[in-house]
């Protein structure tokens, strides 16, 4: 689009505000709105049909706690929320309750004010329990509609260090340091015994060390940020084996879902996690992995979870109802999204591999479509955090955008192409809406940017005052409504070209480098 002044004063503008909403906190604040000092009662019969989704909530999730203890549901089924000494369970139940989406906008209010009033105890962030924890990871998962990124990030993170401090596997002494020991104190057994934890809980740990490595390592990636969980943690430590990761028969799911296919999607999930840490290391560690080593890594770790995940779908398909087969196929388009999301990332990285990432953010955005009809109505084997919907395709946007903004009509067909994948991600954020406000504003802003692109290639050139004002000035009336940037009160002359000079270059350097924030883009080049 060449050096247009007012396009990349628009462009600018659009990217600080994809920062302001990327980051900003509306959805939590909402959560606090009109809460009350005292928690509202309900009526019995709506509090059974909350505890029944709640009870068979803990045991498909399968983290520390799978049942909650009788008299805290005794509480919650005769509305005393007030009577449950230990708060971790009110925001376990509140969350998950809020979690369905309740219609009723009265009851949904009081369910947050509840929820609110439950969070409200510092001793879930200090203390590290079992309880706590597990409270944490519920809250981030399942109150989608009041979560920000930053916010889901600082919960996992706090429930890592709680889990930490828990202990996650036996503590192992080197042998010199044991025989050291052992002879000084000549009680070798008992400090053995003392740091041996039981199985139950072992299990317990192990499992929940696992999902929240999924989730650390994910937000890591998404913000930026560094992994609580140092990637040679999972050195010495197994994943849990399929034969753990299946439920018993007490616990098999009534609704028809998928059992054997569930159990290997969340091993490979498992999995993923530990290819996230070496994807992480190679953009953002001191010494980074080679990005070629790692992409084959990636690569590895699809082909064998697709065979896997192929192998047990072509097993189950047979004995499941048509919302078990859907469920399904949405785990083999999500494997396929989150292969597809690491590669990108890594080819947008690598100036050497840069020219190799147009096909894989095709591919990419070529799932929205599917996957934005089967999201609202389904779950996903593994409860996957909001944020890697939206924010993963993003950077395949970005790929396929600039390759139309900076080549624009020369040529033509191929960006016709692109327009009509990037055209993918608005519709794509739209659906997710109903989940998070931070999804329609996305899809707000993503469709401005598509309507840029599309205004330089459906342009009719420069022949004319009108045509070249519409191609200067994106379509719509967002330029009025953008919020003021340094840029945009820039003079004109020498000084902004100058700027501009400086800007050009990001259309085929930074914007297109994952190891760079392209959300605080603005308010870190135009400050």
């Amino acid at each position: 689009m060449g050096k247009d002044h007012r396009s990349l004063r628009a462009l600018a503008s659009l990217l600080e505000e994809y920062a302001t909403v990327w980051q900003g906190s509306s959805p939590f604040d909402t959560l606090a709105d009109g809460a009350e000092t005292e928690f509202f009662q309900f009526e019995e019969d709506q509090v059974r049909v909350w505890l029944d989704v709640f009870v068979a909530t803990l045991q498909q999730e399968r983290l520390l706690l799978t049942s909650a203890p009788a008299a805290v549901l005794d509480h919650l089924a005769a509305s005393q929320p007030h009577q449950v000494p230990d708060r971790a369970w009110l925001v376990m139940f509140y969350s998950v309750v809020l979690g369905t989406r309740p219609a009723d906008e009265p009851i949904k209010a009081k369910l947050r004010s509840n929820l609110w009033l439950a969070f409200n105890d510092v001793r879930l962030l200090l203390e590290p329990t079992a309880s706590s924890v597990q409270a944490l990871v519920i809250l981030a998962c399942h109150v989608e509609e009041f979560m920000t990124p930053s916010l889901c990030w600082a919960l996992i993170s706090r429930a890592c260090i709680m889990l930490q401090a828990l202990g996650i596997s036996p503590w192992q002494l080197d042998p010199p340091t044991r025989e050291r020991r052992a002879t000084s104190f000549g009680r070798l057994n008992a400090l053995d015994q003392s740091w041996r934890l039981d199985s139950p809980t072992l299990e317990g740990r192990t499992m929940l060390f696992w999902r929240l490595n999924v989730l650390d390592q994910s937000l890591a990636l998404i913000l930026g940020k560094p992994p609580t969980f140092h990637r040679e943690i999972t050195v010495g430590m197994t994943p849990p084996t399929l034969d753990k990761l299946l439920p018993s028969q007490s616990q098999y799911p009534s609704s028809g879902a998928p059992v054997l296919f569930n159990a290997h999607y969340t091993h490979q999930m498992h999995l993923l996690s530990r290819v996230m840490s070496d994807v992480w290391h190679c953009l953002h560690g001191q010494g980074s992995d080679d990005v070629h080593t790692v992409i084959e890594t990636v690569e590895s770790w699809h082909r064998q979870a697709r065979e896997v995940l192929e192998a047990a779908a072509l097993a189950e398909k047979p004995l499941l109802g048509a919302n078990g087969v859907d469920s399904v196929d949405l785990g083999l388009q999500m494997l396929c999204f989150h292969y597809s999301s690491l590669v990108v990332l890594l080819k947008v990285s690598s100036r050497s591999l840069r020219a190799q990432c147009i096909d894989p953010s095709q591919q990419m955005l070529r799932l929205l479509p599917r996957l934005g009809d089967m999201g609202p109505s389904l779950k996903e084997p593994y409860t996957c955090i909001l944020w890697q919907p939206l924010q993963c395709p993003l950077t395949a946007f970005g790929t396929l955008w600039g390759e139309i903004v900076t080549k624009g009509k020369t040529q033509l067909e191929q960006n016709k192409q692109f327009l009509a994948d990037i055209e993918h991600v608005p519709a794509f954020m739209g659906k997710l809406s109903s989940r998070n406000p931070l999804a329609a504003k996305l899809a707000n802003i993503t469709e401005r940017f598509v309507q840029q692109a599309r205004s330089i290639l459906y342009s009719e050139g420069q022949c004319s005052q009108e045509n070249e004002a519409q191609h200067s000035n994106p379509p719509m009336a967002f330029m009025n409504a953008m919020p003021s940037t340094n840029m945009s009160n820039a003079s004109q002359g020498q000084d902004l070209d100058a700027q501009l000079d400086d800007l050009f270059p990001w259309a085929d350097d930074r914007f297109f480098d994952a190891t760079f924030d392209w959300f605080a883009w603005t308010n870190q080049e135009l400050s």
